[in-house]
């Protein structure tokens, strides 16, 4: 029997049908270069007829290709502009910092960069793994925050040394630092005019150190702390209140309107009397009495309780509605830390003036306040009643 050529072209489009699909399917799936190549076959029938039929076969070859990129380090140069208007550029974060006051360190140790600094001031007592590393030698006392030592800031060669932009003696360390090659960063610290320049602070310190996310994470527990307060201040009948930075033998110093500790009161729901006024004005007594605060709040830290009242007592104060009401509070020891730093705890600063102010809303301040309650009663400390103290008016 012999094929004819009907079956011939049959096979030969069921063959190249065949490839086809093939070599479409292959064109779908694969990479790897395909070589097409032909060769030539023979179909016997069963007469012993031969006919040469071309079949086109597909054969793949696939080759791996192995890259190899290499590792590149990019290291992020970070460029901040500090409270005084100067860029400072770094290439790497500091790895010994200097702090020049009491809220610079906390604002460190807040943001987890404690085991980078060198050196704090004699004030510098916050938080209690502070004193401990101090007792320990791994961080150097370099005077007190009024009274820097400059060869004991170089004989702990640091970095950076960051300063209060409000605070002189910091200021005039500048040139001599950055002419021994150490990077100073001012930040506003006792500057700071309210909550936001604050937190600006904590910003600039995380941004050198590449800690943003924990500032933020600060940053934001601060602000619902504030807020907590805020949303339970009365409205209306606010007290009228005076802060004094001391005795009045000091010089009847307070806080005006654009600084930290006169946010706070204000947060906190209270009139200042010296709101009027910028800075830290010097009063008199004349214009306190005819101001006649409700609440006479006194920064008392390191000095004695009992003398501060009977000065109080025997000066024109006594003739003040807070007197005559007892409501003469002398902030001591860790309330007054809290109260005069401009830094992570400054939201707690605004809780303890609220609870001096709204003791009935906030409840009584559970750290180390003196209080005297009424004009003839005696003076306590409301944490725990730890002592009393008579007063003679």
């Amino acid at each position: 029997m012999i094929y004819g050529k009907t079956l011939s072209r049959s096979i030969v489009l069921a063959v190249l049908v065949v490839v086809v699909l093939a070599a479409g399917i292959g064109v779908g799936r694969l990479t790897a270069p395909v070589l097409i190549s032909e060769r030539t076959v023979t179909i016997v029938s069963a007469a012993t007829v031969t006919r040469p039929v071309t079949e086109t076969v597909t054969q793949v070859t696939t080759r791996v290709v192995t890259t190899i990129t290499p590792v590149t380090v990019v290291r992020e140069i970070v460029s901040v502009v500090d409270s005084l208007g100067r860029v400072l550029v770094f290439d790497k974060p500091p790895g010994r910092v200097v702090s020049l006051a009491p809220s610079i360190t906390e604002i460190l140790f807040a943001l987890g960069l404690g085991n980078r600094v060198v050196g704090v001031t004699s004030f510098c007592n916050y938080p209690p793994e502070v004193l401990k590393l101090v007792n320990e030698g791994k961080i150097a006392v370099i005077g007190g925050f009024w009274t820097p030592e400059l060869e004991k800031i170089l004989a702990v060669k640091p970095d950076l040394v960051i300063g209060s932009a409000g605070t002189p003696p910091h200021l005039r360390l500048k040139d001599q630092l950055e002419q021994a090659g150490i990077k100073v960063l001012y930040i506003r610290g006792s500057g700071a005019i309210d909550k936001y320049e604050v937190y600006l602070d904590i910003r600039t310190v995380a941004r050198i150190f590449l800690v943003e996310s924990a500032a933020e994470e600060l940053i934001a527990r601060m602000e619902r702390e504030v807020s907590a307060v805020e949303a339970q201040v009365p409205k209306t009948g606010r007290p009228k209140v005076l802060i004094l930075l001391g005795p009045p033998s000091w010089g009847l110093y307070s806080a005006g309107g654009n600084t930290f500790i006169g946010w706070v009161l204000r947060t906190a729901g209270g009139v200042n009397i010296a709101g009027r006024f910028s800075g830290w004005p010097q009063l008199d007594y004349e214009f306190i009495v005819s101001q006649n605060p409700d609440v006479i709040i006194v920064s008392a830290h390191g000095v004695d309780p009992k003398a501060v009242l009977k000065e109080i007592a025997e000066s024109p104060l006594a003739a003040t509605n807070a007197f005559k009401n007892g409501r003469i509070y002398l902030v001591n020891q860790e309330a007054n830390d809290i109260l005069m730093r401009p830094g992570p705890r400054l939201s707690l600063a605004v809780r303890i003036v609220a609870s001096i102010l709204y003791p009935e809303i906030f409840g009584e301040v559970d750290i180390p306040v003196i209080v005297r309650p009424t004009a003839d009663a005696p003076v306590v400390i409301t944490q725990n009643v730890l002592q009393q103290l008579e007063v003679t008016s």
